[in-house]
């Protein structure tokens, strides 16, 4: 009676410590898919509505300029907290100029057929810009650290396609 007892007994030992082991090493991957987790940007609060006008040109205090684009394989990001206001000539009548109203501030870009070119990015207070340049994209974060926005325009052999995502 013993023998089987002490089976029991150390296969129910066994056994738990499997499904624990187990447990601790899917826990992590199932918290976001099969176990519900509190949704942190539950209280952050959304922006509607027709965005407000951009301040005349005059009233700037300064905002910073981007570098012309490099010729690296990997491109480095321009922080900044004021507005990103690169130098370049007025839009053609080709050029489509679209506004991006996101989460943590705005962008703006002249979009044509071929390719599309920043015209301003203007981040919300506590928030700074980087951008990231290549030859078929540019790269808009609008960032605390923490969280954010993007705004990618990319364009290789086809229209500029831009995409937006919060984080």
């Amino acid at each position: 009676m013993r023998v089987p007892i002490r089976f029991i007994a150390v296969w129910v030992a066994v056994t738990a410590t499997g499904m624990a082991i187990s447990w601790a090493g899917v826990g992590d991957a199932l918290r976001g898919t099969v176990v519900e987790s509190p949704d942190l940007a539950a209280g952050i609060p959304v922006e509607t509505g027709r965005p407000a006008a951009l301040p005349p040109a005059a009233s700037d205090t300064g905002p910073s300029v981007v570098p012309p684009t490099r010729d690296r394989s990997t491109p480095s990001p321009t922080p900044s907290r004021q507005a990103v206001r690169p130098s370049s000539p007025a839009a053609s009548p080709a050029e489509r100029t679209r506004t991006y109203v996101v989460k943590s501030g705005r962008v703006v870009y002249a979009l044509n057929a071929k390719t599309a070119r920043l015209v301003s990015a203007t981040p919300k207070a506590g928030f700074q810009t980087k951008v990231w340049r290549t030859s078929t994209w540019i790269r808009v974060d609008l960032t605390d650290g923490t969280h954010g926005s993007t705004v990618i325009a990319v364009w290789n052999g086809h229209p500029p396609i831009v995409q937006v995502s919060e984080f």
